[in-house]
């Protein structure tokens, strides 16, 4: 059917349309006429049924009287005259007088056991009376009846015993003898006044009219089937002077543009000025802007592909198997290639941007920036994949950490020495004392018991302290944050109480416990309950106020002080590496810009939340997993 041109498929189709419509037309006038047939027939024989209704009625109840009383009255030897006393003899003569004219309407009077064995059942009307009756008792059946291939319209009665009808269907003694000798009777016949004594009835073959009806129906579909034929003969010449041939122009205009045999804008001239030419016109002036949109579109590709190309950045557009299709000269002499094909399937199923940072066994740290690309039904086709070397930056990162960290340490190490010095003075002059042995044995047990706790609390300050100087790696643990606070208290109690701080802790004691590295989110809260204590120094009110709770699948954790807070025009830059207002010697300026980064690490983040007084820092960790850094050959790639 697609090889098939356009005229020739509108005309099969219109030629199966209208084939479809006369053949249902003709159907339809086919089965009304044949009903109409039918019903005609029916009227008809009613009438017929009706005149011999009324002629038995009349022989049997005026006419056969008054012969048997005219017979009785004059002695006259026969005392039956069959051709003017039987009913059935009547009508079945006078349906032979009918059939003369019309030959085909016959009057049939049949009984179980009649007087006349012409009137007995015959096949016909044993198969006749299986079909109705269950309906006699209604008093009339009509209706159609086939018989050996002859189709019959039928009308049908009942005929019932009556008082009058047991004078010769009966007894043999009673009954007429002339009517005895007639038929040679030899029995008595077993009616009683209303039994089934048989049928009558009328009926029409019916098969030839229903033939000439299908002749007509057929004769008028296949007049109107060589009038369609004729017609659409016509309409194809007029479809194609007017439709097809200038479509068929257009069709090789077309041909001729995509072969790049003419211009894009060269004019399509048919010169008509109907629709087909007003299309013409139109196509004209589309494919004039298509031509100026494709000599744009074509320098805008050409600078699209310039700025590709000179992106630093490595570039590779990726498909759902990893495998590359368009990249930039960055990405080909790039050291790193491997797909990572578990980020690559994260992208199409979760539909979001992907970050992750691979280490490669060679040492080297790449930060893989994934980006889903979308079609109109919002469905991810393919991925844009950046990469960056960031193995300095990570060196970086880790020394800024480091420098911070020492800082930090320099910070504590004056209250480091207090709590240290403090139990050692008292270890020292126990000690002397025990060394007298002077002391009754309960107070050397006390002695010694207060030695070993004050070394336990000095090991305990040296083993955080170690800690906290840990190289910078990752290590991500389960832990507590309100553990983590109460340690943060403990490892900078001289500092609160030299300063004279007042410290409130609001602690929801239903945190879960999350996963971070330990040392390095104290070093977190260590950078910015030190930059408290730094604003409040010249407070009348010194109040650090801790709070933890959970929102949604974030962890909070503010510090809240009642210092001057921080201006607004340097709020946006307290997050800056080496951005610092304390006086020169007391401050790296790398306290916040490291916490970020530590934060960041963790997935969470880390902000200033305005305030009319004060500064209230608070950390958001997630409850889930850290993103820590992703092993080259634990993602083998596509």
């Amino acid at each position: 059917m697609k090889k098939l041109s356009l005229s020739t498929r509108f005309l099969l189709i219109l030629l199966f349309i209208i084939v479809l419509f006369i053949s249902l037309q003709t159907s339809l006038l086919y089965f009304y006429l044949r009903e109409s047939l039918i019903k005609s027939s029916f009227e008809k024989m009613q009438m017929v049924m009706g005149q011999m209704e009324a002629l038995g009625r009349y022989v049997k109840d005026d006419l056969r009287p008054v012969l048997f009383r005219i017979l009785r009255e004059q002695g006259y030897k026969e005392d039956f005259i069959l051709e003017a006393m039987s009913t059935t003899h009547i009508r079945k003569q006078v349906s032979r007088y009918f059939k003369d004219r019309f030959p085909e309407v016959e009057f049939e009077r049949v009984s179980f056991h009649p007087i006349n064995p012409e009137n007995a059942f015959q096949d016909f009307h044993q198969e006749l009376m299986r079909k109705i009756s269950t309906d006699l008792s209604r008093g009339k059946w009509q209706g159609l009846f086939k018989w050996k291939n002859q189709e019959y319209v039928i009308i049908a009665k009942p005929i019932y015993v009556e008082k009058m009808c047991l004078v010769c269907h009966q007894k043999l003694e009673s009954a007429p003898q002339g009517l005895v000798r007639l038929y040679h009777i030899k029995r008595d016949f077993p009616w009683k006044e209303g039994d089934l004594m048989g049928i009558e009835l009328i009926k029409y073959p019916i098969e030839k009219a229903f033939s000439e009806i299908k002749n007509l129906a057929f004769s008028l579909f296949l007049i109107s089937l060589l009038s369609v034929v004729f017609l659409l003969f016509s309409l194809e010449g007029v479809f194609y002077t007017l439709i097809l041939k200038p479509l068929k122009k257009m069709n090789q205009h077309f041909r001729a543009i995509k072969g790049s045999q003419i211009q894009l804008n060269s004019p399509l001239n048919l010169q008509r000025s109907d629709e087909i030419g007003e299309l013409a016109e139109s196509f004209n002036e589309l494919s004039h802007h298509l031509y100026h949109f494709q000599r744009a579109l074509q320098e805008n590709l050409k600078t699209l592909e310039t700025l590709f190309e000179s992106i630093t950045y490595p570039i590779v557009l990726l498909n759902r198997d990893c495998e590359p299709e368009i990249s930039n000269q960055a990405f080909q002499g790039f050291p790193y290639k491997k797909c990572q094909a578990e980020l690559i399937h994260k992208v199409f199923n979760e539909k979001r941007e992907v970050k992750e940072t691979i280490e490669t066994e060679a040492g080297s740290i790449y930060e893989v920036s994934l980006y889903p690309v979308f079609n109109q039904e919002k469905e991810v086709i393919r991925v844009v994949q950046t990469l960056e070397d960031i193995t300095e930056k990570k060196k970086m990162e880790e020394r800024l950490i480091i420098t911070e960290k020492m800082a930090a340490i320099g910070q504590l190490s004056a209250g480091l020495a207090h709590e240290i010095n403090n139990p050692l003075s008292g270890i020292l002059l126990m000690l002397n004392q025990i060394k007298k042995g002077t002391l009754k044995e309960d107070e050397r047990q006390l002695y010694l018991n207060l030695i070993e706790q004050g070394l336990i609390k000095i090991q305990r300050l040296l083993r955080d302290l170690l800690n906290f100087s840990r190289a910078t790696e990752l290590r991500p643990e389960k832990v507590s944050i309100n553990t983590l606070v109460e340690n943060l208290l403990e490892l900078s109690s001289y500092l609160l109480e030299k300063h004279k701080i007042r410290v409130i802790k609001t602690l929801d004691p239903e945190l879960p416990e999350i996963t971070v590295d330990r040392e390095k989110m104290e070093q977190v809260f260590l950078n910015i309950l030190l930059n408290a204590l730094q604003a409040m120094e010249n407070s009348p009110e010194r109040t650090l106020t801790i709070r933890t709770s959970q929102r949604d699948k974030f962890i909070l954790i503010s510090f809240e002080d009642t210092g001057p807070g921080v201006p607004k025009e340097i709020a946006s830059r307290i997050f800056e590496p080496f951005f610092t207002t304390k006086p020169p010697g007391q401050g790296t300026g790398l306290g916040l810009a490291v916490s970020l980064a530590i934060v960041e690490k963790h997935g969470g983040k880390i902000y200033l939340e305005e305030r009319a007084k004060g500064a209230n820092f608070i950390v958001e960790l997630p409850t889930g997993e850290v993103n820590a850094p992703v092993r080259e050959n634990s993602h083998p790639g596509s």
